[in-house]
């Protein structure tokens, strides 16, 4: 057994106790930020959601995988940039890498079926109507909105925040608009690939237009870990080569879950099984290829036939004779070899007496894989389905090249070595000729440009409401001041809030105790906001109803005043800012105000769930 085995099955022995002490026990992670779930929360982010989600958020990842769907970098009146370019992506094997070009895109059914992973197409939290508005879909790790965006939205260090209470705009626009949120995730997958071969292994030739090519930046979304490798044991080794995405005529449904495949296998199922829309019910399948014939003796090997060494975290043993303690050599994954004869039993065991190079013996089945073409894939029926089906081969270790490659041995000495020089042992072809492999490409039809400035809109900001108020505050309850934050263009007017000290609160009216808000979004009158699902309820367009307040229970002593700010992310509209008066009342009187969001020192994590 391989030492990352080795070592997952010592996790798994340990897995119950380190659920347990989490919680009061830092780990060693990436982030800049606590995990949000209480008592800690993320930034306080507002956003809009899709109604026609399955088109319109395929459409904007369309956009995003051309770089289309956010404008070039500009600059706010405070000066501050967002800058959420797409850089483009390399291309080319290992030994002849090209820069960055934004002229390779990415196929977008790739990164459609990572946000239908990461978050059900849904960019809101799921209280949250389709054509709503309401607080961003936010994990327990801190992933914001569709593409569940973790890595630079940390809340602990500037940068990448304002400070550690004020998002940065960059940060504040990926949580309140669902374009950028789109377009900061295709981003981070184009960045996944580009960290080849620097610091990840090369699929095939680094073609960005082939589907097989970008298996390695797919793994890498969701962490380069041992636990998305094929060989993983704690994955299913019967679960065949991808999910089915929940398509009950795909191979496997209700027989293996999810979590019995690693993430290149959940999401690759769904580029080639796409799902169809919430409550929609499945096409009938089409015709399925005819079945190889079977091996005229019943057995899985027949003389004359190819196999390679998979699966065994090591080397195989090959013996003098069947369950003979004489250890001829011992066969490393991957390794090529020709059946003599057999089979024959033994010790329960099936033996086949197998040519390795110079060495003849005989070794047991159960690691041994009979080298063929790819199975054929059936046809999947399109009908409905929120994106083109496509036909792609994932890595076979029937496949020698790909077998020696995906080695757990491979996978530990890239690991113990920081990743450093990419893997190269990990490479392997997707063009494999005699096996009749060959790459794919994805046939999304290309986007109209001209789309991404309805994507935009014209957002234009206006705040109603005093420029100073006052606020009456007791030890225990506070009084609060109204304004509405409107947008008096069209479309998604994204904004960020920001306030002069911890104790000044912005919040709506309706939010539970506890919760702030950061960042939010007003929406423009020619567009129908959905307030209720069934029966649907819409209105034209919708304000931003705030509240500013104070935290009461945490004020410090003396004379206090306080600004606060309201600025537009996108589009027009000036900066505002509210100052505020606080005035002690020693009778405790006034309305109960919220409680402030808390942070505590725990544990850090990085990554999508």
């Amino acid at each position: 057994m391989g030492a990352t085995l080795e070592r997952l099955a010592a996790l798994a022995a340990l897995f119950a106790l380190a659920c347990a002490v989490a919680v009061g026990s830092p780990e060693p992670g990436k982030a800049d930020h606590y995990p949000c779930h209480l008592p800690n929360r993320g930034w306080g982010f507002d956003t809009y959601e899709f109604e026609n989600y399955g088109q319109q958020y395929g459409r904007a990842i369309e956009l995003a995988a051309r770089g289309l769907a956010v404008p070039p970098a500009y600059t706010l009146s405070n000066g501050e940039v967002i800058d959420l370019t797409y850089q483009g992506v390399e291309s080319g094997p290992r030994s002849a890498r090209l820069p960055a070009s934004t002229a390779n895109s990415i196929p977008p059914s790739l990164y459609k079926a990572i946000a239908w992973i990461e978050s059900d197409y849904g960019n809101a939290s799921h209280s949250t109507p389709y054509g709503g508005v309401g607080s961003i879909l936010l994990s327990m790790d801190c992933g914001y909105g569709i593409g569940q965006i973790t890595s630079g939205m940390g809340h602990l260090s500037a940068p990448p925040a304002l400070d550690v209470r004020v998002p940065s705009a960059r940060q504040a626009i990926i949580g309140t608009h669902p374009m950028f949120n789109v377009a900061e995730g295709v981003r981070i997958l184009a960045d996944k690939w580009n960290s080849a071969p620097g610091l990840r292994p090369v699929a095939g030739n680094g073609d960005p237009l082939a589907l097989e090519d970008w298996y390695y930046a797919v793994w890498s979304y969701n962490g380069f870990a041992f636990s998305n490798h094929p060989l993983n044991p704690a994955k299913n080794p019967l679960r065949g080569t991808v999910w089915n995405c929940g398509d009950p005529n795909a191979p496997g449904y209700g027989v293996f879950n999810r979590s019995d495949y690693t993430y290149n296998e959940v999401v690759y199922g769904c580029v080639r099984y796409p799902p169809v829309a919430k409550g929609a019910t499945y096409p009938p399948p089409l015709s399925q290829p005819g079945a190889p014939p079977p091996s005229s003796s019943g057995a899985r090997f027949e003389p004359g036939d190819t196999g390679v060494v998979i699966g065994t975290g090591n080397c195989l043993n090959l013996r003098s004779e069947p369950a003979s303690p004489t250890i001829v050599t011992c066969l490393s994954d991957g390794t090529v070899v020709t059946v003599l004869g057999g089979p024959a039993s033994a010790n329960g065991l099936t033996w086949w007496n197998i040519q390795a190079g110079n060495f003849t013996g005989w070794s047991a089945d159960e690691f041994l894989a009979k080298v063929t073409k790819p199975d054929p894939e059936a046809p999947v029926n399109p009908e409905g389905r929120l994106w083109p089906p496509q036909v792609f081969t994932m890595p076979s270790l029937t496949v020698p090249q790909v077998a020696s490659a995906l080695t757990a041995e491979n996978y530990d000495k890239c690991s113990d070595g920081g990743f450093a020089g990419g893997c190269a042992s990990m490479d392997f072809p997707t063009t494999i000729p005699e096996l009749e492999i060959v790459p794919h490409f994805d046939t999304t039809p290309p986007i109209d440009p001209g789309l991404a400035s309805a994507f935009l809109g014209n957002p234009q900001l206006q705040v109603v409401g005093d420029r100073a108020v006052s606020i009456t505050a007791s030890t225990t309850s506070a009084t609060s001041s109204a304004i509405t934050v409107r947008n008096t263009g069209t479309w998604i007017a994204p904004f960020r809030v920001r306030t002069s000290a911890s104790w000044l609160i912005v919040r709506h009216p309706y939010d539970p105790p506890g919760r702030v808000v950061d960042g939010g979004v007003a929406i423009g009158s020619e567009t129908d906001v959905v307030v209720q699902k069934t029966p649907r309820i819409a209105t034209r367009g919708r304000d931003s109803e705030l509240q500013i307040t104070v935290d009461a229970a945490n004020l410090p002593e003396g004379q206090l005043s306080g600004t606060v700010i309201i600025e537009p992310l996108l589009g027009g509209g000036g900066i505002t800012t509210i100052t505020v008066q606080v005035t002690r009342d020693s009778t405790g009187g006034g309305a109960p105000g919220p409680g402030f969001k808390s942070v505590l020192p725990g544990i850090t994590y990085e990554g999508s769930p």
